[in-house]
Formats: C-alpha cells, structure tokens, sequence
C-alpha cells in the first residue's frame, strides 16, 4: 500500500510525496520524506508542526471478459 505524505515546516513550507511507510522515517536524526518524482528530502524533527500519511486508494485493473470463439 502506498501512502501521500504531507510534511509542513514551522515556516510554512509544505513538502508531500509517495510512500510505502505509514510512519515517518527517521534517518540520521532527520525525517526522510520521498518527493513524487522520487527525490528525497531530510528535516530536522523541531523543524516540523505536522506530518500526515493519507492511504492512496489502489485502483482495480479491469480485466477484459473474454470471448468464446464460435
């Protein structure tokens, strides 16, 4: 499963992206936070007011019926 991940900064500054971790990720003493385009940004933890995982709902391939030959 994969989760949209919003960290918001004390200043304001909003940083999401994807990942497949529903808790954050402490590397170093720094949240790793995964950017949509996979690039990955560090924060310090007192830098942040708030951070928050949002399941991404998997969509169903649909499976064409398949035909009988006659």
């Amino acid at each position: 499963m994969q989760y949209t991940v919003s960290a918001k900064k004390k200043d304001g500054t909003t940083y999401e992206g994807i990942m497949t971790v529903k808790e954050p990720q402490l590397v170093n003493g720094l949240f790793a936070v995964a950017n949509k385009d996979g690039e990955w940004r560090y924060i310090q933890p007192d830098e942040l007011s708030e951070i928050v995982f949002t399941p991404v709902q998997q969509e169903q391939a649909e499976t064409p019926e398949e035909e009988t030959a006659e």
